[in-house]
């Protein structure tokens, strides 16, 4: 199989890391316009079925043409290149998932499914770790128990040992952090679609020591598409990230006053002006580590009546290979779905959303395959998948 990377940034090369390590790799081509991540992925990846590209993303006849060459490609860019990726993807006739995390860009890539299926091809956007691989456990959940009325989503990626006052380092973009803190924030409740406040809604949520008792408050793009595709089998169904106490208020204090604004200030002295979000994006960057021995905590709550069941995730960073857990449950799904694309798994074409679409017990399987264990599955759901096939 022959596989494209947009983005050779840490989530591009965990996935470049992982399709290099399935067995029907031939080859991979890696694509970005910064020479350095592509040398630095060169040095991590050492493997010659690597094929480095740099080029500018924004060119889109370029992009298209290094599509006609790949089976299947993951967009592990700024989601704000993933609809022209999709149109790309759709002229090359070549099947794409991507990282997401952007409502308003899933609804536009939405929009193109009538042309993907006339391509013959699938796209999917939002295959990370929220939006992504939450929405297939979801998906599994909602299968296995036709009880549940109620879902709530948790999910956290936090530092092992947090020394600032944020109780937090930058595991991805900035950028991306900010707009999850910042856009509204979409729930099923009580059977109707609303839209709250984000950095709200705070409450406690415990796990295992050395975790303990932690927070979690809404945040937009986690659940994604999943509002309307359940929003006629579910009452509620909300998502929340999870930090260590105290981390929500001191964000909010920032969103209140101002400080993500994208509204330009101007200085009456000298007429330059800027943006309140680009500032604080950069001193984010600045003055915020970027974390290297994280942990991703994932709780997935099914309720129903007196029934309740969870599905617990705590993925832990990893030495050999230097890999953030971060990296690991964010870019491992978006490896494993272009590798059930490109193997022929996934049936459906046009634009899809995971839940959809993908095959659940083979994605676990493939999860489990990678030691991303998922606490709570019901084995009988798993039975006949084949845990071996692609390592």
């Amino acid at each position: 199989m022959k596989y494209c990377v947009l983005g050779a940034g840490l989530m591009g090369k965990a996935a470049a890391y992982d399709l290099l390590h399935q067995h029907d790799t031939t080859s991979l081509m890696l694509v970005d316009s910064n020479k350095s991540k592509l040398v630095d992925a060169t040095d991590f990846l050492s493997d010659n079925r690597l094929i480095t590209i740099q080029c500018n993303v924004e060119d889109l006849s370029t992009i298209e043409s290094i599509l006609k060459d790949s089976n299947a490609a993951i967009a592990a860019i700024h989601y704000k290149f993933n609809e022209a990726f999709t149109k790309a993807a759709i002229k090359a006739k070549t099947h794409l998932c991507d990282l997401g995390g952007n409502d308003s860009v899933v609804d536009a890539q939405l929009k193109l499914d009538l042309q993907a299926k006339e391509a013959g091809i699938t796209i999917i956007p939002d295959c990370g770790l929220a939006p992504g691989l939450v929405a297939v456990l979801v998906k599994w959940g909602l299968e296995e128990f036709s009880w549940a009325d109620t879902v709530k989503i948790r999910v956290g990626g936090l530092p092992q040992n947090p020394l600032n006052s944020l109780k937090y380092e930058r595991l991805f973009s900035v950028d991306g952090l900010i707009n999850e803190y910042i856009e509204p924030v979409r729930i099923l409740q009580d059977g109707e679609i609303k839209t709250i406040e984000p950095l709200t809604d705070i409450e406690t949520i415990e796990f295992p020591l050395p975790f303990g008792k932690l927070e979690a408050f809404t945040t937009s793009g986690g659940a994604s598409t999943l509002i309307d595709t359940y929003k006629n089998r579910l009452r509620n169904l909300d998502y929340k990230t999870i930090r260590y106490p105290g981390h929500a208020s001191i964000m909010r204090s920032f969103y209140e006053l101002g400080f993500f604004s994208n509204e330009a200030i101007t200085n009456a002295t000298n007429k330059t002006s800027y943006k309140p979000r680009d500032v604080a994006a950069f001193l984010l960057e600045k003055n915020i580590p970027l974390c290297t021995n994280d942990a991703v905590l994932v709780k997935i709550i099914f309720q129903g009546g007196s029934k309740k069941h969870e599905l617990t995730i705590i993925d832990k960073s990893t030495d050999y290979p230097l890999l953030t857990a971060m990296m690991r449950t964010t870019a491992f799904p978006a490896s494993i779905i272009a590798s059930m694309l490109a193997r022929g798994d996934i049936k459906k074409t046009g634009v899809l959303p995971q839940e959809e679409c993908i095959p659940t017990e083979l994605f676990i399987a493939e999860l489990e395959k990678r030691n991303i264990r998922i606490s709570g599955l019901t084995q009988n759901r798993l039975r006949g998948v084949d845990f071996t096939r692609s390592s």
